[in-house]
């Protein structure tokens, strides 16, 4: 199944009305525990390997600017845990009240000009959360996005303005190890959008430039200590990039994914098993059923992703589709529970919960209990770890 287009997909879109929407309430974190700490906790301590054997925790030492590093080798890192974080004036606290759940935490983050040619400066509060998330022994990755302000939702011409021009790429890239450096920053995500065929080879080079330009910050390229045998060589500033699911690999390709370019510089690989309905564009459904997972991360390694270089990402946040055909909203887990009171249903199959009210409004929404099914699942299937979009929406 292909992705929506591009003017329809609310949860990613509606970055700024969840960002004022947390900030004006003490709901979410302050009388009670998070919904990621109110299901059972992620076991970070190992995920299943190869030969059969398990993975243990790599110490972790502090680096230059506070950046948190391995010392052990790939085979000795935990099952991932990311948890990303819209940020807003109680960011430190969220990342405190996930700390023992989470191994890294994704700040959302910087944002492409119109024109491709800039960035956007951070948030006000990013620095708080980095440095929160480093005094708990967590890693922190800096997200760049094609988001468009105006329109508040991705846009494919930001992305093919960045990535079509070399000029352009030289600029950001610039500006975003700037970003890296300053910010004492782990890693960088590529969250990069509603991108097509045309856009693949751009992307490809973006990834490569920017990889060889974070090399360029002192005490961290892959010369800057003796290597350990690792996919990323210790120090090094680590690329992940996030993907929106799709069906086979020619739909990923399709989407300017192409997985054998990008993989030379990208070390991760976050699926984004979330929005497979929305209430802008589609028919009620699950946020991110089972089936429609399981069957996405299949067609994403078979493009040539392995288990271990990927994320499951998982959402944390539920949506409404009104009976009377007025626009549906998002919701956080706890809104959708009290909303859905005694209606509410477990469906096995999709691993999410669903009610429909009296008024024929339809919720689906996905909880720790749905959460903890994806869990199982990337440990089943070998994969490196989970995403968590994203954790202000939880409860």
């Amino acid at each position: 199944m292909s992705s929506p287009a591009p003017t329809t997909r609310p949860l990613r879109a509606l970055r700024t009305a969840l960002v004022l929407l947390v900030a004006g309430s003490a709901m979410l974190f302050g009388g009670c525990v998070s919904d990621l700490a109110a299901g059972e906790a992620i076991d970070p301590s190992s995920r299943p390997v190869p030969d059969g054997g398990t993975r243990t925790p790599s110490p972790l030492s502090a680096g230059p600017g506070g950046r948190i590093t391995h010392t052990g080798s790939s085979q000795t890192d935990p099952f991932g845990v990311e948890g990303y974080l819209l940020v807003d004036g109680e960011s430190a606290r969220h990342v405190a009240a996930n700390a023992g759940l989470v191994t890294m935490i994704g700040v959302d983050g910087v944002m492409v000009s119109d024109d491709g040619a800039s960035l956007v400066p951070e948030p006000d509060g990013s620095a708080e959360a980095v440095a929160e998330a480093h005094a708990r022994g967590l890693r922190a990755e800096l997200l760049i996005a094609n988001y468009d302000l105006e329109t508040k939702d991705f846009s494919a011409e930001i992305g093919s303005a960045l990535l079509g021009s070399p000029a352009n790429r030289t600029a950001v890239i610039d500006q975003l190890v700037d970003a890296v450096e300053e910010g004492g920053y782990d890693s960088v995500q590529l969250d990069l959008e509603y991108l097509g065929i045309a856009d693949a080879a751009g992307l490809t080079a973006f990834a490569r430039e920017l990889d060889s330009a974070l090399d360029r910050i002192p005490g961290h390229g892959p010369d800057s200590l003796p290597d350990s045998g690792t996919l990323t060589a210790t120090g090094e500033i680590p690329i992940s990039i996030a993907v929106m699911a799709k069906a086979s690999p020619a739909d990923y390709l399709a989407a300017g994914y192409d997985f054998h370019g990008l993989l030379a510089s990208v070390q991760r690989v976050v699926l984004m098993g979330y929005d497979q309905h929305g209430p802008s564009w589609s028919e009620p459904g699950p946020v991110g059923g089972l089936p429609w997972v399981r069957a996405s991360l299949d067609a994403l390694r078979a493009s040539g992703v392995p288990g271990a270089s990927i994320d499951l990402g998982i959402g944390a946040y539920g949506y409404s589709w009104p009976g009377d055909g007025s626009p549906g909203t998002t919701l956080r887990v706890t809104d959708a529970r009290a909303v859905a009171g005694d209606r509410a249903v477990f469906d096995p199959e999709q691993g999410e919960w669903t009610a429909t009210l009296e008024d024929s409004t339809v919720l689906w929404w996905s909880d720790e209990a749905s959460r903890n099914i994806r869990v199982q699942l990337a440990k089943d299937e070998g994969l490196h770890g989970v995403a968590i979009w994203q954790l202000a929406s939880a409860e």
